[in-house]
């Protein structure tokens, strides 16, 4: 009877150690999986103003350099001319090509002029300076991972 009463408490005290150790897992396993995302960062130079900074994040899928058709986007208000160091944690792991271009009146589009050349400062991924049309998603595609994760634009005026 003795024996019997221990092997029931065992058995009880191993589907209660089952149970706590199940929420205990789940929280490590959040903490891992959020540790693994890099932190994005971009840093932008040739910055000759204090407007805004609106960059545009394309998947290959998206109609790239199309101003409404890009995946996500940030927009940026710069603490100083020159050269800025952008960061951020929420920016998914992949492929992508930016465009960005600094807000010089506020309308928060690319001003261009009859010919469609931008009269903003502008940039893209890799650093593809166009010439007599806007550049591919192939000539401006970046890869974030974690290894691949700082990438650099230098505005053109």
């Amino acid at each position: 009877m003795i024996s019997e009463f221990c092997l029931i408490k065992q058995k009880i005290f191993r589907i209660m150690k089952s149970i706590l150790l199940l929420p205990l897992c789940f929280l490590l396993c959040m903490n891992i999986t959020h540790a693994q995302t890099p932190q994005f960062s971009l840093k932008v130079s040739n910055i000759k103003s204090l407007a805004t900074l609106r960059i545009a994040f394309y998947k290959k899928e998206n109609s790239f350099p199309d101003q409404n058709k890009f995946e996500f986007g940030k927009e940026v208000k710069p603490s100083k001319t020159g050269e800025v160091l952008l960061t951020w944690n929420d920016i998914p792991v992949g492929e992508y090509a930016l465009a960005i271009y600094q807000d010089s009146n506020g309308n928060k589009k690319l001003d261009t002029n009859l010919v469609g050349y931008p009269k903003e400062p502008f940039g893209f991924s890799q650093n593809i300076k166009p010439k007599f049309s806007a550049p591919n998603f192939a000539e401006c595609k970046i890869v974030f991972n974690n290894q691949n994760n700082t990438f650099f634009i230098k505005l053109i005026d």
